[in-house]
C-alpha cells in the first residue's frame, strides 16, 4: 500500500469520525455547541484533501471506491443528526395534500385545520405564514407522508436524490474528460452533507433535476433538458431564470429556424409547470402572498443586502429593489453570453448571483451550486464550503442570528477569493475569451529534448500508446550529445525533429509555432502520458468553448512518501490559483498561443508564466487527468532542499512578474543558473 491511498484512508477515517461525532453533538437541529461549528469546519478542509489525495483505481473502480463508497459512509455517518424545523413544513403539509387540503387556503395556524395538529406541527416555524413552496414540491411532500410519515423516511429520500446528483456529475465529469474525483467537492463537501442527510432538506430534489438537465444538455437531448429544467423549477422556484438557457441558450436569438423550436421548448417548460398546480387552482393565487411573505419582509446573512439595509440604511423596499436589478443584469449579462460559455457557466454565475443578492442565505442554499463547481472548480465557493461553518453560531446567540463579526467570518473568506480570482485573471472570469469550435480538432504532441536518450524511448511509447492518436509529433533538440537524435530517428512514430538553442521556453515557442494541429499538448521527455490523454483533451475542448489552455496534472512514477506533498501542492495550485509547471503536461490553443505569445522564450519559469498568460487571456482548465512523472532532482534525501529552491525561485519570479513581464523575463535568466547550477 502506498503513501497516498495511506493517507487518504487516514483522511476518510478522520472525516467520517467527525460526522459520526458531528451526529451525536447535534441530536436535535438547534443544539448549541461549539462543536457544530468545529467539525464542520474540518469536515470541509478534509472533503478538499480527499480530492487531492484521490488514489489511482483503475477503471470504474474508481468511481466506486474514490466517490462512492467514502460518500455514503459519510451520509450513514449523518442520518442520525436531528433533521431541520424545516423538515416537520414537508411531512405535515403532505399530510394535508394527501387528503386533499391544500396548503395554500389557510396558513399552518388556521383553527380549520386544528385536527391536523400533532408533533410535526407543533415543531413546525412560522405558523402564521403561508407556505410558499411550489405544487409539484407539495406533491411529492405528499407521496413521501403517504408512504411513510417519519422524518427518517424523508431523508432517505433526500439521500437517494443525493446519489443521483452525485451520479449525474461523475457522468458530465466522464463526457467532459474530466477527472471523477472532482466529484467529490460535492460528494464529501460539509454542506451537502449536512444539508440532506443530517437537516434534511428538499433542495437536494431540485438540484438533483438541475444536473440531469446539464447531462442531457450535453447530450443535445434539449426537450430532456427542458422538462428536467422544469421540474426543478417546480420544486424550488430559484432555478427559474435558468430555463431559458435550456430552451434557447445555444441559439442565436430570433434566427427564423429556431423560433418554432424555442417557443416548443417553452411551451413544454410551461406545460410541466402548470400541470401540477391544477391539484391547487382554487388556492393557487394565496402563494403570491407566501413568496412575498417569506422573500420580503424578513433577511438574514444576506451580504449584498444587509449592506444595503444596515450600512446604507435603506428601507426594505428599496433594497429590494436593488438587488432584483443586480439580479436582473447578472441575467441579462449571462443570456448575452450564453453562446459564448457551456451552460453550466451561466448556472454558476446566476445561482451564485442569486446566493449573494438574496435577502436570506442559509447554510443549504451553498449547495445549490456545488455540483456545478465540480464542473470548473472554484476557490470562493470551496473556501465558502468551509467558512460557512460560522452558521451554527445562530444556536449559541441570545437573539437567534448572526453577529457583524460573525457575518464577517462567514462571508470575508469569499469576498477575498473572489477578489484574487479576478485579479489573478485579470476578470477573464467575467470575460472570457472564446475560440472557434471545431469538431474535431487535431492535435500535436511537442516534447523539448536534452540529452534524454534514457527516457525519452517510454515518452515516445505513450504518446504511440493513445486511445486517439495525434495528428503529429516534434521534438525541439536543444544539441543533444547522448544519442537523443538516434532514438528519435529509431521511433516507431513519424517524428518531426527541430533544432533550438538551449532553453526550454524556446524550444517548445519553436514546437508550438512549427506545429500544424488546432491544439498543442507539451510533453516533457521525462514524462508518459495516460492510454486516455488525448482522448480526454478532446472531450473537455469541445465541451468549453472558452478554454485555450491548461494542464493534465502530474504523479511521480515512484510513490515516495516524502514526494506526495509535492503532488498535492502541484494539484492545488492548478486547480485553484490556474498554475502550471510543465512536469503537468500542459496543452495550449495553438492559434491563441501563437498570437497571444503564450509560451514565453525564456529559459526557466516559462511553464509558470505560460500559465499566468493562459488565465489572463481565457481560460485555463486543469483536466486532474495525472502523466506520470520521473522523480529525478527529487530525491527522498534531498526533496527538502529542493523544494526550498523551487519555492524561493518561483516567489522571486512572482515578485518580478507584478513589476512587469520584461522584468520577469529578465530575472528567468538569472534564475535558470542559479537552478542549474543547484544540480537539477
Amino acid at each position: 500500500m502506498n503513501a497516498r491511498i495511506k493517507a487518504w484512508l487516514a483522511l476518510l477515517f478522520a472525516a467520517c469520525g467527525c460526522a459520526f461525532t458531528y451526529s451525536l453533538v447535534a441530536p436535535v437541529f438547534n443544539a448549541a455547541t461549539a462543536w457544530r461549528i468545529v467539525l464542520f469546519a474540518a469536515l470541509g478542509v478534509f472533503a478538499i484533501g480527499l480530492v487531492l489525495l484521490t488514489p489511482r483505481f483503475k477503471g470504474a473502480r474508481f468511481a466506486v471506491g474514490g466517490i462512492w463508497i467514502p460518500a455514503m459512509l459519510l451520509r450513514l455517518a449523518l442520518l442520525p443528526t436531528g433533521p431541520s424545523d424545516d423538515l416537520n413544513r414537508y411531512l405535515w403539509e403532505g399530510r394535508l395534500v394527501a387528503d386533499g387540503v391544500s396548503p395554500y387556503a389557510q396558513t399552518a395556524d388556521a383553527e380549520s385545520l386544528v385536527e391536523y395538529r400533532d408533533v410535526y406541527w407543533e415543531a413546525m416555524n412560522h405558523k402564521d405564514k403561508p407556505t410558499a413552496y411550489p405544487p409539484l414540491a407539495e406533491l411529492l411532500f405528499a407521496g413521501l407522508a403517504t408512504v411513510a410519515y417519519h422524518p427518517l423516511a424523508f431523508k432517505l429520500v433526500f439521500v437517494l436524490a443525493d446519489c443521483l446528483v452525485i451520479a449525474g456529475i461523475l457522468s458530465i465529469l466522464r463526457m467532459r474528460g474530466l477527472s471523477e474525483a472532482y466529484a467529490g467537492l460535492y460528494a464529501f463537501n460539509p454542506v451537502v452533507l449536512l444539508s440532506f442527510a443530517g437537516e434534511g432538506h428538499f433542495d437536494v430534489l431540485m438540484i438533483a433535476s438541475l444536473v440531469w438537465a446539464v447531462w442531457a444538455y450535453d447530450q443535445k437531448r434539449y426537450y430532456l433538458a427542458v422538462v428536467f429544467a422544469s421540474l426543478a423549477t417546480g420544486i424550488k422556484w430559484v432555478t427559474l431564470p435558468l430555463i431559458p438557457f435550456f430552451a434557447g441558450g445555444g441559439f442565436r436569438w430570433l434566427r427564423n429556424e429556431m423560433v418554432a423550436k424555442l417557443s416548443a421548448y417553452m411551451l413544454l417548460s410551461v406545460l410541466v409547470l402548470l400541470l401540477p398546480a391544477v391539484f391547487f387552482w382554487d388556492s393557487l393565487s394565496a402563494l403570491v402572498q407566501g413568496l412575498f411573505a417569506f422573500g420580503g419582509t424578513r433577511s438574514f446573512n444576506g451580504p449584498v443586502y444587509d449592506v444595503l439595509l444596515h450600512g446604507l440604511e435603506l428601507s426594505r423596499g428599496a433594497c429590494s429593489l436593488v438587488v432584483l436589478a443586480l439580479f436582473a443584469s447578472v441575467v441579462f449579462w449571462r443570456w448575452h453570453q450564453r453562446t459564448q460559455s457551456p451552460v453550466d457557466s451561466h448556472i454558476r454565475w446566476i445561482l451564485g448571483a442569486l446566493i449573494v443578492l438574496s435577502p436570506t442565505v442559509h447554510f443549504w442554499y451553498i449547495a445549490w451550486i456545488l455540483p456545478f463547481v465540480c464542473l470548473r472548480p472554484s476557490l470562493p465557493w470551496l473556501v465558502l464550503s468551509v467558512s460557512s461553518s460560522v452558521y451554527f453560531f445562530v444556536w449559541k446567540n441570545p437573539d437567534w442570528g448572526l453577529s457583524v463579526g460573525q457575518r464577517w467570518l462567514f462571508w470575508a473568506p469569499f469576498f477575498l477569493s473572489l477578489i484574487y480570482e479576478l485579479w489573478s485573471t485579470r476578470g477573464r472570469v467575467l470575460f472570457p475569451a472564446r475560440r472557434q469550435i471545431i469538431d474535431a480538432p487535431t492535435l500535436s504532441v511537442v516534447i523539448p529534448t536534452l540529452n534524454v536518450a534514457d527516457q525519452l524511448p517510454t515518452a515516445l511509447a505513450s504518446v504511440a500508446g493513445q486511445s486517439l492518436q495525434a495528428n503529429e509529433v516534434i521534438c525541439v533538440d536543444a544539441g543533444s550529445t547522448d544519442g537523443t537524435l538516434v532514438v528519435i530517428e529509431a521511433s516507431k512514430l513519424e517524428v518531426k525533429c527541430l533544432v533550438s538553442p538551449p532553453g526550454r521556453g524556446q524550444q517548445i515557442a519553436a514546437g508550438v509555432e512549427a506545429a500544424t494541429s488546432d491544439w498543442v499538448c507539451v510533453l516533457h521527455a521525462d514524462a508518459r502520458l495516460e492510454a486516455s490523454s488525448l482522448e480526454c483533451l478532446r472531450r473537455a475542448i469541445a465541451a468549453d468553448p472558452t478554454i485555450i489552455g491548461g494542464c493534465f496534472g502530474q504523479r511521480f512514477a515512484d510513490n515516495q512518501a516524502e514526494l506526495l506533498p509535492i503532488e498535492l501542492l502541484n494539484d492545488g495550485r492548478a486547480l485553484f490559483t490556474r498554475t502550471a509547471f510543465g512536469d503537468q503536461t500542459q496543452f495550449f490553443h495553438r492559434e491563441t498561443a501563437v498570437t497571444r505569445n503564450l509560451m514565453p522564450k525564456q529559459p526557466l519559469m516559462e511553464d509558470v508564466e505560460s500559465s499566468w498568460r493562459v488565465r489572463e487571456a481565457g481560460g485555463f482548465a486543469f483536466l486532474g487527468q495525472p502523466c506520470a512523472v520521473s522523480h529525478r532532482g527529487w530525491k527522498a534525501s534531498a526533496w527538502l532542499q529542493r523544494f526550498r529552491l523551487v519555492m524561493r525561485l518561483v516567489s522571486r519570479y512572482r515578485l518580478a512578474r507584478l513589476r512587469s513581464r520584461p522584468f520577469a523575463e529578465a530575472l528567468s535568466h538569472e534564475l535558470y543558473d542559479e537552478y542549474y547550477k543547484s544540480g537539477k
